[in-house]
């Protein structure tokens, strides 16, 4: 089983022009510009580990938000609210992992923030199992050096260099890696009696260190125990005094930790046997070039051992383990949770469970809200538009028409002669959108609320709004404008304004830091200049201001009693917060606190355009009225 490993090694410099050549915009998406706030977790097993613990430094460094390596079992024990409110990133060479896909299957059972997987072989397993969940984002293109031998090689450098590229963006320097640079070390030493090797890092090192100890204990070619510059120095050093006879160190060194790991391995006794594997890069390419200079290590090593790292011989018992099929086993791990419990975690978050008066008395209001929701009936829904009806990418917004799973579930209703309202911040291209996809004969049947209900049209009537934008922009909108234009210099902040009668909208490609940023100040303005008729709302791609008096998504609701509202951001800055203190309301994403309404009563998993189709898979239309059926 396997490959000679010198062959493999033969085939890097192709796999780098390879992998710097691919297009990496929606993996550097995902990764670094959709929910940068959120935490990463990244999932991959033997090589593929390495791989994870890079992708965990750059997520780190660019976006300055915590991220967490772990193998597939550990994501199971770190249960359902790890997997449900962080980023997932699966990385698997083959995409035929087992565990891989394992955790996967949990992965879009629970998980309602985002998740993408990264594969190198097209038609694989893993690819096969995506088609049937549209929402998980997947990279995959063939490498052209095939399957990897025994150990991970061309696979894992290209997966090195996917990331970095999609981290570094148009710094990216593919010259940096030339093969030629990259000759094996002169490590003179007796490597085949030394058997246990300290590897020290610092700064990128680190996904490196996982690396050689992957390969090292794969290949069987020693053991490997890991640990930064300082945290040898708490005992670590103890293991030189008792066992230092067949041991040595290997030290990862970059240009940021030289001084400190020249010092830290000058205080051991001379007698202490140094493997330097030194980069003169930095950053992210660092990692890459130290990289390549670990792969020639364990060709030495294996020579000096006999052993082909490539192709090192495996037991039977070593394919009946890797084989093993454990995802019924983990049914103890991951026991399923009841969809009522996750709505009161959507309402309290994680910290909810350890207050059990608190758990117990939402618990109660979410089984009365349900049954009450069950007992009404209903002549009109009125849905959020954005994140509801519509997906929330900026791509989605500029698509004509309804996608074809949200018009084929709406028909039934209209057929049926229900009202349906569609509350918006946007303009006449939502009224546009539901032309394209609905027949003609339904659309007395539609009102839309354009920018936040200021203007309530049936739909086929957007000429109407031509009207209003020839009314005068309101004089307090004009002073916040100009005041936060004063505070934020243009240029520091990717925003635009769009100016309306009773709107201020703000728009851009702004980061997470940027869009908050503008939301306080705005707020902190109506503050200081006491604007008490201005309400700032927060929406899935956009920021509205408007005036408080006469725009509001509450104002399209005629009677509550029999109306059935629908949103995705009902949190208090949310712009679908008053419309979801509608007595029978229900959000596909955030929700407020309210006991009494906007409850997100969506299986674990479902989020947005799926909760929608959801909520009114639940829904029974006959003759101009429709009851719903939930659990409780």
């Amino acid at each position: 089983m396997g490959k000679p490993f010198k062959g493999e090694l033969k085939k890097l410099s192709e796999t780098i022009r390879w992998a710097e050549q691919q297009d990496v915009t929606h993996l550097a998406q995902f990764l670094f510009a959709e929910n940068k706030q959120i935490p990463l977790v990244c999932i991959g097993s033997g090589g593929s580990l390495s791989a994870c613990h890079y992708a965990v430094q750059l997520y780190q460094q660019c976006n300055g938000v915590l991220a967490q390596a772990v193998t597939p079992l550990q994501l199971m024990y770190a249960g359902h609210n790890i997997i449900r409110s962080n980023k997932l990133l699966f990385l698997s060479a083959s995409g035929k992992n087992k565990d891989i896909l394992s955790a996967i299957k949990y992965g879009v059972k629970y998980n309602e923030t985002g998740m993408m997987s990264l594969t190198l072989r097209k038609n694989n397993p893993t690819e096969e199992l995506l088609e049937q969940y549209p929402k998980v984002q997947r990279w995959c293109e063939d490498i052209p050096s095939e399957k990897d031998g025994f150990l991970a090689t061309n696979s894992l450098l290209a997966t090195f260099t996917l990331l970095c590229k999609a981290a570094c963006a148009s710094k990216f320097q593919d010259s940096r890696f030339k093969l030629s640079d990259q000759q094996p070390e002169t490590f003179n030493l007796n490597l085949s009696v030394i058997q246990n090797f300290i590897v020290m890092y610092g700064a990128t090192g680190e996904p490196v260190a996982w690396d050689i100890e992957s390969k090292l204990t794969e290949a069987a070619l020693g053991s490997a125990l890991l640990s930064d510059y300082r945290n040898f120095g708490h005992g670590r050093h103890h293991w030189f005094d008792k066992r230092g006879e067949n041991s040595c160190i290997i030290a990862l060194v970059t240009p940021v930790e030289r001084e400190l790991a020249y010092k830290t391995i000058g205080c051991l006794p001379k007698s202490v046997p140094v493997i330097y594997i030194e980069t003169e890069l930095d950053g992210p390419q660092a990692s890459i070039d130290m990289l390549l200079k670990a792969f020639r290590f364990v060709n030495d090593l294996g020579e000096a051992r006999g052993i082909d790292p490539g192709k090192p011989g495996v037991p039977g018992y070593g394919r009946l383990l890797y084989n093993l099929d454990y995802y019924k086993l983990t049914n103890r791990i991951l026991p399923a949770e009841k969809t009522l419990d996750v709505a009161v975690l959507r309402k309290l978050g994680v910290a909810g469970r350890e207050n059990a008066p608190l758990w117990v008395y939402y618990s109660e209001a979410c089984q009365r809200f349900v049954r009450q929701l069950n007992r009404g009936k209903f002549t009109t829904v009125a849905f959020d538009y954005d994140g509801t009806l519509s997906a929330s990418d900026r791509k989605s917004r500029f698509t004509n028409g309804l996608c074809d799973e949200i018009r084929d579930a709406l028909m039934p209703l209209l057929e049926n002669g229900i009202q349906i309202v569609v509350a918006t911040g946007r303009g006449k291209s939502v009224g546009e959108s539901f032309k394209e996809s609905i027949d003609q004969k339904y659309w007395l049947q539609i009102k839309v609320g354009y920018y936040n209900g200021a203007y309530l049209l049936a739909l086929g009537d957007e000429d109407e709004l031509k009207k209003w934008k020839k009314q005068p922009f309101d004089s307090e909108l004009k002073e916040l404008e100009e005041e936060l234009k004063l505070r934020l210099p243009a240029g520091c902040v990717g925003y635009k304004f769009e100016e309306r009668s009773l709107q201020l909208s703000i728009e851009g490609e702004m980061t997470q830091t940027e869009s908050q940023l503008v939301y306080d100040t705005c707020r902190e303005i109506i503050w200081d200049k006491q604007m008490k008729g201005i309400r700032v709302w927060r929406s899935s791609h956009s920021m509205d201001i408007v005036v408080y008096r006469e725009v509001s998504k509450l104002r399209m609701i005629e009677d509550p009693e029999q109306t059935l509202c629908i949103g995705d951001y009902g949190t208090v800055e949310g712009n679908d917060y008053e419309m979801l203190t509608s007595k029978y309301s229900l959000s596909v994403d955030r929700v407020s606190k309210n006991t009494e309404s906007c409850w997100n009563i969506a299986p674990s998993g479902m989020k947005g355009l799926d909760a929608t189709l959801y909520y009114i898979s639940r829904m029974k239309a006959n003759e101009g009225k429709i009851t719903c059926k939930f659990s409780v």
